[in-house]
Order: C-alpha cells, then sequence, then structure tokens
C-alpha cells in the first residue's frame, strides 16, 4: 500500500503553466497507470495537440471546455468524467476568469514521464 497527499512536494507545473501533482506513478511500483491532478488557473489552458495514448479524466473542481479538432467544445463541471482516445486532438480551458479547474487525469504507465519531477520549467 501506498499513500500520497495532494499537499506533498510532488508539484510540477506543465510547458502551458499549469499545475501537474503527480500523486500515483510507476515510481512507487504502479504497473499499468499513472494517477495525476492537473490544475489549470483562471483563464488558462493546456496546449492544442494530441498524443499517442489515452487520458481518462474526472473533474473535481471548477468549470472547464474540452475542445477537440474541428473547435467542436463540451463543458466540463464537477462530476463529469472523460475519455479521450490516443490520437485525439484536444486541449482543456478553463471556462473561468477567477477559479481554478481542477480534474484527474489517468495516464498509461511512461506516458508523459517528461513532465515529471524534478521539473525545468517548474
Amino acid at each position: 500500500m501506498y499513500m500520497v497527499d495532494v499537499r506533498d512536494d510532488i508539484m510540477c507545473k506543465t510547458r502551458s503553466g499549469n499545475k501537474i501533482y503527480w500523486m500515483l506513478t510507476s515510481e512507487i511500483g504502479a504497473q499499468n497507470f499513472e494517477l495525476r491532478y492537473i490544475e489549470i488557473p483562471p483563464g488558462g489552458k493546456s496546449s492544442f495537440g494530441q498524443h499517442p495514448h489515452e487520458h481518462e479524466i474526472f473533474v473535481i473542481k471548477g468549470k472547464g471546455l474540452w475542445k477537440g479538432e474541428n473547435e467542436e467544445t463540451k463543458e466540463l463541471l464537477p462530476g463529469n468524467a472523460i475519455f479521450v482516445p490516443g490520437n485525439e486532438v484536444h486541449q482543456w480551458l478553463n471556462a473561468s476568469d477567477t477559479e481554478p479547474y481542477g480534474f484527474i487525469c489517468v495516464v498509461p504507465k511512461g506516458a508523459e514521464a517528461e513532465s515529471k519531477p524534478p521539473c525545468d520549467w517548474k
């Protein structure tokens, strides 16, 4: 058994300026998936692109948008879950100018290892 708290020093900032907390990773023995908590500041967004791996998202707080390849958007609120298949173009946007947008994101083991601590752009 392994336990971690989001308040522990496991935070990096993504290249887009968002906070990413690596909570359960291959380094502690996770063999298949890695669990992160991502928080996008008011008015912020992730990069617009695609990856070969899938994402499973569960919204915890705030109001966000998922944006797809053809400028299609879906509103995301706390309690919503979304599956993004590998290679699907996407972006996460915070739809609020005052509140952070936070969500849990599960990816396959090693899928985004370049953003794990220690981060060069911290």
